[in-house]
């Protein structure tokens, strides 16, 4: 429902538009740019918890003072896991976002070779709000599971 191309039809609500998307198109509609984003989730999830688990002994081991080392590697690597996989993210948006009803539609090799036309550049439109937010959003994730966890062993 957050394509353009499909908020013409004003569907009542997200079962309303799967439900005539499913009667128009078929169940296989629902997965479209699944391939995709399940390369890139893996991708993601990979880095995310290897820089994370590297940088937080790195850095408890350092000299950062005053619990800043958890948020921080949190941080990156919520910022370096979004850099790496956000080609994907790009390719997956340029799959899910076709027309449905076109009459050749694009799949994720074609349509990388479509963002590289624009040079490396097109394979990274975007990214500097999501590494920002992706820092934000990991460096206070993993200090609230890392309280959690604390928490619970004292207990």
């Amino acid at each position: 429902m957050q394509l353009d191309n499909v908020m013409d039809k004003k569907y009542r609500s997200s079962g309303h538009c799967i439900s005539l998307l499913v009667k128009s198109h078929g169940p296989t509609i629902l997965y479209t740019g699944h391939i995709t984003n399940t390369v890139r989730e893996s991708l993601f999830l990979g880095s995310y918890f290897f820089a994370y688990e590297g940088l937080k002994v790195l850095f408890l081991n350092s000299n950062f003072q005053g619990g800043v080392a958890i948020p921080m590697a949190g941080g990156i690597a919520g910022a370096s896991a979004w850099f790496i996989s956000f080609p994907l993210d790009c390719i997956k948006a340029g799959v899910q976002g076709q027309a449905f009803d076109s009459k050749k539609k694009m799949n994720g090799i074609e349509v990388t070779k479509q963002l590289l036309k624009k040079g490396v550049r097109g394979l990274y439109r975007g990214v500097t709000p999501s590494i920002i937010r992706a820092f934000l959003v990991s460096g206070t994730r993993f200090s609230a599971y890392e309280a959690t966890i604390w928490a619970l062993k004292e207990h």
